[in-house]
Order: C-alpha cells, then sequence, then structure tokens
C-alpha cells in the first residue's frame, strides 16, 4: 500500500498536466470555433490553476468576442486593482466602452495605457500594435509620438508612423514619414516599396500615386539628395511604366554610386515583359557599354538581350532572316564563353532558333546533345534538356524515340511535377498517334496531379475521349483530329488547317467543336485574329458543350486582353467565374479579372 502511495504520488504531476493539456486544447477548439462562452469559462479554471497571463488574456479576449461586455468591465476592473499599470487590460477596458458607445471612457483608459509607457522599443511597439489590431490607428500614433519623447530619438518609429497613416488613408503623411525613414535608413528600401505597393493595391480613389510622385518629385529635384531616392524613383516608375524616365533615374543613381548596374537589368526586364523591347535593349546596352571589367552584370545582359530579341521577332512575326542573324549572335557566344551551365539558356535557346525557325532539326538536336554532355548538370537541368530533346524528336516526327525520352525523365523524378509533365507528354504522343485508350489512361492517372496546369490538361483529355471515342463504329474522325493536332505541333499549319475543316461535316458535335477550337487556336498563333475571334464567339453561343463554350471563352478573353480590349476581356472572364465556376478555368479567370481591375 505505501508502495501504491508513493507511485501515486510520483504520478499525480503527470496526471494533472496531462488534464490541464486536455483542457487547453478543449479551450482552444471553443474558441476557434466561436464558442466564446465555453472556451471563456475554460480559459478562466486554467488561468486559475495556473496563473499564466496567456489563459487571462484569452478569457478576456473571449468576453469581448462574445460581447460579454459587463463580464469582461468586471474582470478587468478586478485585475486592474492590483496590476493598475497593466497596459492589456488598460486597452481591452477602452475597446470595451469604445464598443458600449462611451468614447469619453474608452479615451480615459487609452490615456492611461499611453501614459504608462516605459521607455524601451518593445514596450512602445508593443501598445501600439495592441492600437493597431482594434483599428485604433490615431492612438497607435500617439504612442510612437510619446516613444520618441521617452527614447528621445526624433527618428524613432518613422517607418511605424509611416505605416499607421496608410492604414488611415493619409498618403501625404504617409509618404513625409517613408522618406525620412529613408534618409535615416536607406538600407529599408525594400520594406518602403514593398508598403507602397501595398499602398497602391488599395487606393480605391487612386490618390497616392499623385502624393508619390509629388513628394519624391520634390525630393529628387534636390541636387544633393541620396541615391536611395534614385532607386525608389525607379521602383516608382517602373510601377506605372515609364521605362524612359527609368533611364534617366538610372543614369543618375550610376553617376552617383557603384555597383548599381543591375538597375539597367530592373529596367530592361521590365519593360520586355511589357512589350517595350527598344527601350530594354536601350537598358541592357548601358551595362555592356561599360565593358566586361569589373562588370558583375556584363553576361547577364549579353544573355537576356538575346532572348528580348527572339521574343520580338516572334511577337512581330520577323523575317527569318532576323532569325538568322539571331542564331549567328547565340552561336558566337556560346564559341566565347563554353558550353557551361552558366550558359544553357543561350544554348537551349540557340536550339529553340534552329529547330522551330531555321528548319534545321538537325543543327538543334547537335546543340542539345552536347548541351546535356555539360559538367556539373543537376537534375532538373538535365530533364529540362532531355525534355527539350524529345520535344525536339516529336516535331521531325520521331514519336517513339521522344516516348523513351519521357519514360526516362518520368523514372528519374517520380512522384513531382517534372514526372508528371513527362508522363503528360507520354499521353499526348500516344493521342497524337491514335492510342486512344491508352492516352485516356495515363490522363486519367494525370487528373490528380500536383500542378493544376498539368490536372487541367489531364481532365479535359480524359473527359473529350471518353466522350467521343466509340467502340462500335470506329473513330477514323478523332483519329483524324488528333493527326491534325499533331500537324499543329509540327508546324505543318496548311495540312492542319485542312484536316481541321474537313472535320466540320463529322456526325459527331464533340469533334466538331474541338476543331473549331484547334482552328481557332492556330489561327491566333498565325496573327489571323479576326478569324479566330469569330469562330470563338460562334463556339461561344452556340456549342452544346460546356466545357467547349468555356475553353472558348477562355481563349476568346486572352485574345481580348492582347488587343487591350480589357472592358471585354474582363466581362469574358466575369463569365466564366459566374456561370462557369466548374470549370478548369474559374480560379484562372478570377485572378485575371482582378488583376484588370487594377488597371
Amino acid at each position: 500500500m505505501k508502495r501504491f502511495a508513493f507511485l501515486l504520488l510520483l504520478l499525480l504531476p503527470f496526471c494533472t498536466m496531462a488534464q490541464r493539456n486536455n483542457d487547453s486544447q478543449l479551450a482552444y477548439t471553443y474558441y476557434q470555433n466561436k464558442e466564446y462562452e465555453k472556451a471563456a469559462q475554460l480559459f478562466m479554471q486554467l488561468y486559475e490553476r495556473t496563473k499564466s497571463s496567456n489563459y487571462l488574456d484569452y478569457h478576456i479576449i473571449c468576453l469581448i468576442n462574445g460581447k460579454m461586455y459587463d463580464q469582461a468591465e468586471e474582470v478587468l476592473k478586478k485585475f486592474l486593482k492590483t496590476d493598475g499599470k497593466n497596459k492589456d487590460f488598460l486597452v481591452n477596458l477602452g475597446f470595451i466602452y469604445e464598443q458600449q458607445g462611451k468614447p469619453k471612457k474608452s479615451e480615459e483608459y487609452y490615456e492611461k495605457a499611453v501614459k504608462n509607457l516605459i521607455p524601451q522599443s518593445s514596450d512602445i511597439n508593443s501598445l501600439a500594435y495592441k492600437f493597431r489590431n482594434i483599428r485604433e490607428y490615431g492612438w497607435a500614433v500617439r504612442t510612437y509620438l510619446r516613444g520618441q519623447e521617452l527614447l528621445n530619438k526624433p527618428t524613432a518609429f518613422l517607418r511605424e508612423l509611416g505605416d499607421n497613416y496608410l492604414m488611415e488613408r493619409d498618403y501625404e503623411k504617409m509618404m513625409d514619414l517613408f522618406i525620412r525613414h529613408l534618409e535615416a535608413q536607406p538600407g529599408d528600401l525594400n520594406t518602403i516599396t514593398s508598403q507602397l505597393n501595398f499602398a497602391r493595391s488599395y487606393d480605391i480613389i487612386n490618390s497616392v500615386d499623385t502624393v508619390i510622385e509629388r513628394k519624391l518629385g520634390a525630393v529628387v529635384r534636390q541636387t544633393d539628395h541620396h541615391p536611395v531616392f534614385d532607386e525608389l524613383s525607379i521602383w516608382y516608375n517602373l510601377q506605372v511604366r515609364r521605362y524612359d524616365k527609368a533611364l534617366e533615374d538610372a543614369a543618375e543613381l550610376n553617376r552617383k554610386a557603384k555597383g548599381k548596374l543591375g538597375s539597367y537589368i530592373q529596367i530592361a526586364r521590365s519593360a520586355s515583359t511589357d512589350g517595350k523591347y527598344d527601350l530594354a535593349v536601350l537598358a541592357y546596352n548601358r551595362v555592356l557599354e561599360q565593358g566586361k571589367d569589373s562588370n558583375d552584370f556584363y553576361l547577364t545582359a549579353r544573355k537576356e538581350i538575346l532572348s528580348n530579341e527572339n521574343t520580338r521577332f516572334r511577337e512581330q512575326q520577323a523575317p527569318q532572316e532576323s532569325f538568322r542573324k539571331l542564331a549567328q549572335q547565340c552561336k558566337e557566344y556560346m564559341q566565347e564563353y563554353l558550353y557551361t551551365p552558366d550558359n544553357l539558356e543561350v544554348a537551349i535557346l540557340l536550339s529553340d532558333l534552329y529547330a522551330y525557325q531555321l528548319q534545321q532539326p538537325d543543327s538543334a538536336d547537335a546543340v542539345l546533345q552536347k548541351s546535356i554532355q555539360m559538367r556539373r548538370l543537376n537534375l532538373n537541368r538535365q530533364s529540362l534538356l532531355k525534355f527539350k530533346r524529345a520535344d525536339l524528336l516529336a516535331f521531325m516526327d520521331n514519336p517513339w524515340e521522344a516516348t523513351i525520352l519521357y519514360t526516362q525523365i518520368e523514372k528519374s523524378n517520380p512522384n513531382n511535377d517534372i514526372g508528371y509533365e513527362a508522363k503528360l507528354k507520354k499521353a499526348w504522343l500516344a493521342y497524337y498517334t491514335g492510342d486512344l485508350l491508352w492516352a485516356k489512361a495515363q490522363f486519367d492517372v494525370l487528373k490528380g496531379a500536383t500542378s493544376k496546369l498539368i490536372s487541367n490538361d489531364a481532365i479535359q483529355m480524359a473527359h473529350f475521349i471518353r466522350m467521343n471515342y466509340t467502340e462500335e463504329e470506329g473513330n477514323h474522325d478523332l483519329e483524324r483530329l488528333a493527326r491534325a493536332e499533331y500537324l499543329m505541333v509540327k508546324q505543318e499549319n496548311d495540312r492542319a488547317l485542312d484536316t481541321l475543316d474537313s472535320l466540320a461535316n463529322s456526325e459527331q458535335p464533340g469533334i466538331i467543336d474541338r476543331a473549331a477550337l484547334q482552328k481557332a487556336k492556330l489561327l491566333h498563333g498565325l496573327k489571323r485574329t479576326e478569324e479566330a475571334a469569330r469562330i470563338l464567339e460562334q463556339l461561344k453561343g452556340q456549342s452544346e458543350q460546356t466545357y467547349i463554350r468555356a475553353e472558348a471563352i477562355m481563349q476568346l478573353a486572352v485574345l481580348k486582353t492582347e488587343q487591350q480590349d480589357t472592358a471585354g476581356a474582363r466581362e469574358l472572364y466575369k463569365l466564366l467565374v459566374s456561370e462557369y465556376s466548374g470549370s478548369v478555368y474559374s480560379v484562372e479567370a478570377g485572378r485575371l479579372y482582378r488583376e484588370l481591375e487594377k488597371k
């Protein structure tokens, strides 16, 4: 019995701890489920057992969230009698009075909290955050101003003050404070641009840009301004797409400070993405003009200017001679800087130019095979090169060897997106070559892929084959459609168009509609946009297949976006979200709709 009693005494603390953990977990569960009354009772019991202030805080929060203001007031007043300087209690009591429509009493307790500040940054920030959490931004400002006095440091909390004025949409004071903060802490540029970006995103009356431009302009016109404001001006001008002005800022920045050539790269990339290819070239050339010596961005500019020109030529459907000169420039670059992992993107560009622009697939294959032999290539880059080579083999009408390569990639990358993509490519090749049931089986497997793009393709194709495959009557039209799509991959566009047109007489509506979709896609790629738009409009209004209508609407929205018909594209994206919420395009359409809303 004595031994049993002794063991019981030993186990008692562990039992008590286990019970407390169970009660704590239950209390937090009640809190998360918004069962505030039950949670409040448990948190108080836990506080009485442990005297942990965290449980007491949650008890009061539950009372406030549950609008049990009288109980919360009673608890707070009780504890303030023994801890009258507790700022948590003071702010919570002030908040309760605010909710009860007693602003004078609320201000009385907020004021007490501010007066109880001690000259420590952590204490000042803590109280300010409490005010921000209850959206009392004015009191947060008063907290920081009092903190400056206590610390005898006028430059303290400038960014935090600016953040509070941002939340109050007082952009004039916000910008003044951000400028003062950067004067004192130029290394915080990224933090300030992040906050300004937030302000621009949530500016419902479009006033913040005017303030930024005026205040920043006044600073950069001063001859002795800090270089950080040239960087801030570059950032702002890129946001509003004034690339020429950004270049002026970059020139001023590089005149004052060394090691800032990256600003030209930043401008070039933004301009290129926006289709301003001439400005991008101008920015890249500013880097190249500085020569190779002590220029960390020289090779980056050399490589990216090649990519920029390729994009420009493809978009403008430049003559083949332009692509030939570009390929020669890529070849010269690789001869000068060799086949190394750092130059992989130039090698891939050269291969693509040979294959898809100059009709020299054997030269393209030679570049890829040489690239695969590069030393120190990691698995992802090896897989990328094998992908490029498998795609090239498919383009060269060699689907069997392409399938072997895709299989190798899949086995080297099990259960990740690279492996799934290789499996998807195999499924497409099976579809193109008429092995329809095997292709459908692979698409079915890939419907659960982690990548949304892979999953969406698999869902659509599995559904399409299931709806249009017939064992009894044969699948002649379905096989012809698959071959037409393969001709599109191989850029045999005239033959593909002839086959797609002939399928307009099919007896299967699903095949007729998909053939029309593929024709629209092909015409779009050939810049015959008016013809493409007519087909898509017809499918949008007349197709009996829901998934076909959804894809037609998506293609049409993309086309209108390219034509800068923002209003038309926005309406189509909105239609996909509201009436085709079950389609694979609804999520992406919602994202694109929100982007267009900001313009």
